[in-house]
């Protein structure tokens, strides 16, 4: 069974459409995440986590560094993030309500539909950004990106 840790990683790789293999994954990985929260985790930290680092395959996080890669996946903390992994799974992603972006994968399009007769075309890029690809009675326009992390109902 997976881990609330790995099913953080993974959902970490999706998000960016990206598997953490070299060391330029991590120093891109590090990046983002301070693009996304402005919080620093070091490439050494990420490596340790991941088990790229032989020696270090049971190494474990601080919450402060679970906490910003929960952020980094779309929650609010590593609290949040281990509760949706414990009580809901992974596969509850999107329900009458919400959506949640962390479950999406780079290249996902959603159709949003509100009054007076508007609707926008959107395509999920990675990490929390979206493109317009279609707006009818929107401000929005096509090409116009956003960062959004939860789509509520």
């Amino acid at each position: 069974m997976e881990t609330a840790i790995e099913a953080l990683k993974t959902k970490i790789e999706k998000t960016l459409g990206r598997e953490m293999k070299t060391p330029r994954d991590f120093d891109f990985l590090s990046a983002r995440i301070y693009g996304f929260t402005k919080v620093h985790i070091s490439t050494t930290t990420l490596k340790r986590l991941w088990g790229y680092l032989q020696k270090e395959q049971n190494h474990k996080p601080q919450l402060f560094t679970l906490d910003t890669l929960a952020k980094t996946a779309g929650y609010i903390d590593w609290k949040a993030f281990k509760h949706n992994f414990d009580e809901e799974g992974d596969s509850d992603f999107i329900n009458n309500e919400s959506l949640k972006v962390s479950a999406l994968m780079p290249g996902d399009r959603i159709r949003l539909l509100w009054q007076p007769n508007r609707a926008v075309t959107i395509r999920f890029e990675g990490m929390d950004l979206f493109s317009v690809e279609e707006s009818i009675n929107s401000k929005l326009s096509p090409g116009d990106i956003f960062h959004v992390n939860y789509i509520v109902n």
